[in-house]
């Protein structure tokens, strides 16, 4: 191999790195950097919303906190399918695997779903646990009454002993196969 095939061997390996790499988005809400890859689904707009401040304060235990909301929405072209995601940053770390009372019991985390933007209102849904970013959370079925359920997965990238004060939110209104592939692409810093 010459000298002028090695370097166009190197020069490719350098572009092919770059794209890689290219294809990751970082969307900072908040204090947390979400790291994703939403060209899985083509091509895109992504647009950061107005972050919003809600206080907590109807716990039978008293516990008063309040938690400001960052939201960020990826529009894509020719569908009107769309990733939102969302970075809840509460004043104080919460427990987030502990059930609260409610007219049913959910978790912490779950509690967080239901509060969220971009749950539908009165929309039933299923949870599981779900392993995203390494962290374990929650995989939540929308019946939304279309064809496709949207999904949301809802994990604590600061949570330590079942407690955190930061919780992401990722929802698609895509298909499960592109959904899962978005999911499992998701960092965060």
């Amino acid at each position: 191999m010459n000298t002028r095939d090695l370097f166009t061997v190197i020069c490719l390996l350098g572009l092919t790195a770059s794209l890689a790499q290219a294809s990751d988005e970082n969307v900072m809400l908040g204090a947390a950097n979400v790291s994703l890859d939403l060209s899985l689904a083509g091509s895109y707009v992504l647009d950061n919303g107005e972050s919003s401040e809600l206080r907590h304060d109807y716990d039978r235990k008293n516990i008063d906190f309040q938690y400001l909301i960052y939201p960020a929405t990826a529009s894509y072209e020719g569908t009107s399918d769309k990733i939102l995601i969302e970075v809840h940053e509460m004043s104080i770390s919460r427990p987030l695997d502990e059930q609260i009372r409610g007219k049913r019991q959910i978790s912490g985390l779950e509690h967080c779903l239901e509060q969220s933007d971009m749950m539908p209102r009165r929309a039933e849904y299923q949870t599981e646990p779900y392993n995203i970013d390494g962290h374990e959370g929650i995989l939540a079925t929308v019946d939304v009454g279309e064809d496709e359920p949207f999904y949301m997965a809802a994990y604590s990238p600061d949570e330590v002993n079942g407690s955190g004060s930061i919780v992401c939110i990722v929802g698609s209104e895509f298909s499960w196969d592109i959904t899962e592939s978005i999911f499992k692409s998701v960092s965060t810093q």
